[in-house]
């Protein structure tokens, strides 16, 4: 017994020691981008469509001077015995806008017996997307006159990823995607480009 429990401590302080020089690691090339990150924890941030029942952590945010309107931060689920980890991208408008609540992800076997918001021109892309809005009959409308551009349809079938917005704030990711540190300012050209050509655009 006392040789399993050793053995098992010896797992876990390996593991730990890895974990840390990884991190280390990462904290170098972060910083040699320009990148500040902690290891804090998020208590106050949620997606507009995480359910009461999800067991989410956010943590080790990213920042950087160069993106002052940007938060990257580490969403980390608890699905049974596995955790599902995934890299946010939260940004603010630069122009100080409101956008209609929402939230579009990749459509799944159970959305298919929900009612959202589809396009007859374009059934590809409702198809591929679940699209909710969340609000009032008003917001409904923002939001199917937001995604009704067939530019970015296009755009999202090409690269998709989950969109969400409380109103005050848009969150961009790809879903149980931690991708390395190293494509970072790749990643930030492509939500950036949709965040000021499509979202964060006076109408």
């Amino acid at each position: 017994m006392f040789y399993i429990i050793f053995l098992f401590l010896l797992i876990f302080i390996g593991g730990y020691i890895t974990r840390r020089k990884k991190f280390n690691k990462e904290q170098v090339i972060l910083e040699n981008m320009g990148f500040d990150r902690s290891k804090k924890i998020l208590h106050m941030l949620r997606l507009p469509s995480r359910s009461m029942w999800d067991f989410v952590i956010n943590s080790n945010p990213i920042t950087s001077k160069k993106y002052p309107h940007m938060l990257i931060y580490l969403r980390i689920k608890s699905e049974g015995e596995f955790a599902l980890e995934t890299r946010v991208f939260k940004l603010k408008s630069k122009i100080n806008k409101k956008f209609p609540k929402f939230y579009l992800r990749k459509e799944s076997i159970f959305d298919k017996l929900t009612s959202d918001i589809d396009y007859r021109n374009n059934p590809e892309f409702s198809k591929k997307f679940f699209l909710k809005s969340l609000g009032k009959e008003e917001n409904k409308l923002a939001v199917e006159k937001l995604f009704k551009n067939f530019s970015l349809q296009k755009k999202l079938i090409s690269n998709p990823l989950n969109i969400e917005s409380n109103g005050d704030e848009m969150f961009y990711y790809w879903d149980g995607v931690k991708f390395p540190i190293e494509e970072i300012p790749q990643r930030i050209s492509e939500v950036e480009y949709l965040h000021d050509n499509y979202f964060d655009v006076i109408v």
